[in-house]
C-alpha cells in the first residue's frame, strides 16, 4: 500500500470515528425517551382518573360539581387540576363523613329517646298494675266465653268463699263514682270480720292494699285464678300455697266500697267469667 493510500485510509477511519454518537449520549437519549414516555403515561392515567371522578360526581353528587366548576374553568395544568380536585374530593369526603356522623348521632339519640319512652311507658304500666291490683275495676276484662267456663269447671273445684247473699251480680250494671259499670265478679254481703276461705287450692300470687280493690289477695292455679277484694285483713302471704277451704282473709270495706262485703272473681288468663256459672253461691 502506497503512502497516499495509507493517508486516505487514516482520514476515512478518523471521519467514521468522528461521526459516531458517544455511548453516554445514547444512554442519555434512551433515559430521556423513557422518562418522557413515563411522564406522558402518568399524565394520561391521572387525566383518566380525574375525569372519571368528575363524571362520577356529576352523576351522583351535584354538591361536589358545584365546587369543581370554578376549578375546571381555570387555565391551568394537570398537576394544578389534580391538586385542586384532590382538595375538593377531600373536602367533600370530610363533609360526607361529618353528615354520616351526625346521622349516626341523631339515630342514636332517637333510639335512646325511644328506649327511654318505652321504659317510661313500662314503668307507668307497672305502676298502674300495682295500684290497681290485677288491673283495677275499670280494666276488668269480662268474658262470656263458654269455653273458659267449661275449662275452669273441668280443671279446678270451687267452694263458696264466704257465707252471705249476693248483693251485686256479674256483668253490666249502673255505675257511679264508687262502683264500676262493668262488674268483673260478684259481691257477697257479710259483716266486717267474717271469715273468707280459699275457694280453690293454689299459690298466693298477689297480696296488695293498692287500688280500687283495697286489701285483696289472689290465688292462682295454672291458668285459673281467684280474687278476694275489699278485705279488712289478709291472713296469708304472697308465695304461700293454700289448700281449698283454708282461712285466708276477713271481710271488710277497704278500697272503693259502699259497705262491708267480699268482691269475688274467677279468672282464666286474666279474663273474668261469671262465678255463678262455676259454683252455687246462693
Amino acid at each position: 500500500m502506497s503512502e497516499e493510500d495509507k493517508i486516505r485510509r487514516a482520514k476515512e477511519i478518523a471521519e467514521r470515528r468522528g461521526s459516531r454518537i458517544p455511548a453516554n449520549n445514547i444512554n442519555s437519549r434512551k433515559k430521556s425517551s423513557i422518562s418522557f414516555l413515563n411522564k406522558t403515561f402518568i399524565q394520561i392515567i391521572v387525566s383518566i382518573c380525574i375525569f372519571g371522578v368528575i363524571y362520577y360526581l356529576s352523576q351522583n353528587h351535584s354538591y361536589a360539581m358545584e365546587l369543581i366548576k370554578p376549578v375546571i374553568s381555570r387555565d391551568t395544568d394537570f398537576q394544578k387540576i389534580y391538586f385542586d380536585i384532590n382538595e375538593i374530593v377531600k373536602s367533600f369526603m370530610e363533609e360526607n363523613t361529618k353528615n354520616n356522623e351526625e346521622s349516626v348521632e341523631k339515630e342514636q339519640e332517637n333510639n335512646e329517646e325511644s328506649v327511654e319512652k318505652e321504659q317510661e311507658n313500662n314503668e307507668e304500666t307497672n305502676n298502674k298494675e300495682e295500684q290497681d291490683g290485677m288491673g283495677g275495676v275499670e280494666e276488668t276484662q269480662t268474658s262470656e266465653n263458654e269455653s273458659d267456663s267449661d275449662y275452669i269447671k273441668n280443671n279446678a273445684s270451687f267452694i263458696k268463699p264466704v257465707e252471705g247473699i249476693i248483693t251485686s251480680k256479674y256483668g253490666e250494671r249502673e255505675g257511679n263514682d264508687i262502683i264500676s259499670s262493668n262488674h268483673g265478679g260478684v259481691d257477697i254481703g257479710a259483716s266486717t270480720g267474717t271469715n273468707i276461705i280459699a275457694s280453690m287450692e293454689g299459690t298466693v300470687s298477689l297480696v296488695s292494699a293498692e287500688g280500687d280493690y283495697g286489701q285483696h289477695v289472689v290465688i292462682t292455679n295454672g291458668e285459673i285464678s281467684t280474687l278476694y277484694a275489699h278485705c279488712s285483713e289478709i291472713l296469708v302471704n304472697q308465695g304461700d300455697y293454700v289448700e281449698q277451704g283454708k282461712l285466708i282473709a276477713k271481710v271488710g270495706a277497704t278500697g272503693k266500697s259502699t259497705g262491708p262485703h267480699l268482691h269475688f272473681e274467677i279468672r282464666r288468663n286474666n279474663a273474668t267469667v261469671n262465678p255463678e256459672q262455676i259454683l252455687n253461691l246462693e
